[in-house]
């Protein structure tokens, strides 16, 4: 049978052992390349040491594979194999420092200014009319409205009741002009009008004291 129709009818398992063969010859390459590299190591480690029995003797190894590796690589490659390991080494290591050390801080850059706004003028406010205090309504009590009654009965003068009950003698006429439309306060006597009358009468500080009710109207509101 011709190789081409053996390779035709087995083509599938020819296929598969090729892949396989590449497969085995590219890790023999590396394997060859790893098993040179880790000769000339040792034939460096050997010739730094100096002693290829103490090599040995740390790494575990035959002392005739230290002085095998050494020979074949030599001193010179040796040593320059060695020096390009510590060297590298020592880069590393000042890279690894420097990486470590802190950066320094940069110092942050002021903000530009911020260009001014200039706020128009508020406007003027119109001044606050002046407060006008409210007049209070004054609390009238029974005993307020009897001393009332009695000061109308007796003649006083309402200004001197007025002062005494604190109050001033226009309050004092409006709450006459109340009782008076309540039928509470009636027409004084003409006799004790005329035996008090003018009792405590002083021109231009006196209210005068109306003779009936009707007159509170009128005397109310010119005070």
């Amino acid at each position: 049978m011709e190789p081409r129709d053996l390779w035709e009818r087995n083509s599938l398992l020819a296929e598969a052992f090729c892949a396989s063969d590449d497969e085995v010859r590219h890790a023999q390459r590396i394997l060859d390349e790893a098993q040179a590299n880790r000769t000339r190591i040792l034939a460096a480690f050997a010739v730094t040491v100096g002693s290829d029995g103490g090599v040995a003797d740390l790494m575990g190894l035959n002392e005739r594979e230290v002085r095998l590796a050494r020979r074949t690589v030599g001193k010179d490659d040796a040593r320059s194999v060695a020096k390009r390991l510590l060297t590298c080494d020592a880069q590393l290591r000042q890279e690894a420092a420097t990486e470590q050390a802190p950066a320094p801080e940069e110092t942050p850059h002021a903000p530009p200014p911020e260009p001014r706004t200039e706020e128009p003028p508020a406007p003027s406010q119109a001044p606050h009319p002046p407060h006008v205090p409210h007049p209070e309504t004054v609390a009238w009590s029974p005993a307020m409205d009897s001393v009332l009654l009695w000061s109308w009965q007796s003649g006083l003068d309402l200004t001197t009741v007025a002062l005494e009950l604190g109050l001033s003698p226009r309050d004092l006429l409006l709450r006459a002009q109340a009782l008076a439309a309540e039928g509470r306060l009636t027409l004084r006597p003409s006799e004790d009008f005329g035996q008090t009358g003018g009792r405590h009468r002083r021109e231009g500080l006196e209210v005068s004291v109306p003779d009936s009710p009707q007159d509170l109207y009128s005397l109310a509101y010119q005070t």
